[in-house]
């Protein structure tokens, strides 16, 4: 079996096509039961982020080139995916390219630091999952610890953007007003953070109750009712229906940033004159000014998995070669030691020159042992066996 990666992302599909991949953390855990129990993939992380969703594994490539197919049959999704939308990796260009998606220099967001805890929470709810092997969880590991060495190595750490410090500079580019949240997870509870240490008033709507910087939150079933008391909404919740439409805005000048995948607000709304709706991938259109300060740092991290990669990549592979090579080295070290060291016991018997008898012992071990090395180099090689 070889380690594949088939996806989609932001540099492939557009907006309309990704929102289709967007899966809650309960569709995710049905989906990765699933593949585990009736699909061919016996081994998988899958990745599933509001700018990109990937599945690796150690499997066949004629199995994963149709992965599209089998997450439209677990899904009950109508995807029609095209083959040009897609993207599929193996083996050195499989491993090159996780470390350049966890390093975050694929991101839409270039460098931008959550993508690494994402892919993270993927590998870890595959170990809850039972659906790692030993490959793979090794692949996963060391990407994990070049990733954290890449980004201390490099200037990707200094002042990361990301989507919530991409919300926030757009809100302070107006006047500060009070802001509406919706949604408490990853990037709203990182926003309030922001804002509130700004000094901005915030109100948090969440489905459940829950405290973020000291702000209670409310039922979402009041986001209708409230919504003309803001001119700056920030949608960062996933839901099957709008949260709100334009029968509930009053409001000529509002701002609202739709961060939702799939995105929560009609099309109408964006097409309204008197608001300005912002989703993801404009956001992020915004930032190549901000990049040029960092192109140094992606320049090296990108040198070093160009640099690094493939040896490692080998290395990794070849670890199971070599843990064989190791523990039949040390079956046949100990079968040498026992028989020189029976044969040297005898000829005590009858010889008293102990010296020399040891001494004959040790180049008896020495010479065994270093053409059983070369025995055992040479098959794990593909060679010829020897005899001996």
């Amino acid at each position: 079996m070889e380690f594949h990666c088939w996806g989609i992302s932001h540099k492939s599909t557009s907006l309309e096509v990704r929102e289709k991949f967007a899966f809650n953390k309960e569709k995710i855990d049905e989906i990765l039961a699933n593949l585990k129990g009736i699909t061919p993939f016996d081994n998988g992380v899958f990745l599933s982020t509001c700018n990109r969703t990937e599945f690796y594994s150690f499997c066949k490539r004629t199995q994963i080139k149709d992965f599209d197919t089998f997450l439209e049959r677990l899904t009950g999704r109508d995807i029609n995916l095209r083959k040009n939308d897609q993207y599929l990796f193996s083996n050195n260009d499989a491993f090159k390219h996780l470390l350049r998606v966890m390093t975050g220099i694929d991101s839409m967001i270039v460098g931008e630091p959550d993508i690494f805890g994402q892919v993270k929470k993927s590998f870890q709810n595959s170990k809850t999952f039972n659906y790692l092997d030993s490959e793979l969880e090794v692949i996963f590991s060391r990407a994990i610890s070049l990733t954290k060495e890449i980004r201390s190595d490099t200037q990707l750490s200094k002042n990361p953007l990301s989507i919530a410090s991409l919300v926030e500079n757009k809100i302070l580019e107006t006047e500060q007003k009070p802001v509406l949240v919706i949604g408490a997870g990853d990037v709203g509870k990182a926003l309030i953070k922001r804002l509130n240490d700004k000094g901005y008033e915030i109100s948090l709507y969440n489905r459940s109750d829950i405290v973020v910087e000291g702000i209670k939150s409310k039922s979402l079933d009041c986001v209708n009712k409230d919504i003309n008391s803001f001119e700056i909404v920030v949608v960062a919740a996933a839901s099957e229906t709008p949260f709100f439409d334009d029968n509930h805005l009053n409001n000529n000048q509002c701002l609202i940033f739709d961060l939702a995948i799939p995105r929560n607000l009609p099309q109408r709304l964006k097409d309204s004159v008197n608001l300005n709706v912002l989703t993801l991938d404009e956001l992020s259109g915004m930032v190549n000014e901000n990049l040029k300060g960092r192109k140094i740092a992606v320049k090296e991290a990108e040198d070093f998995i160009s640099d690094n990669s493939d040896k490692e990549f080998a290395r990794l592979r070849n670890r199971k070669n070599i843990n064989s090579v190791q523990k039949k080295f040390h079956e046949e070290q100990s079968s040498i030691k026992e028989k020189a060291v029976n044969n040297a016991l005898k000829k005590l018997k009858d010889n008293d020159n102990v010296q020399e008898i040891i001494q004959e012992l040790a180049d008896e071990i020495a010479s065994k042992n270093a053409f059983h090395v070369s025995k055992i180099l040479d098959e794990s090689l593909g060679g010829k066996k020897r005899g001996g």
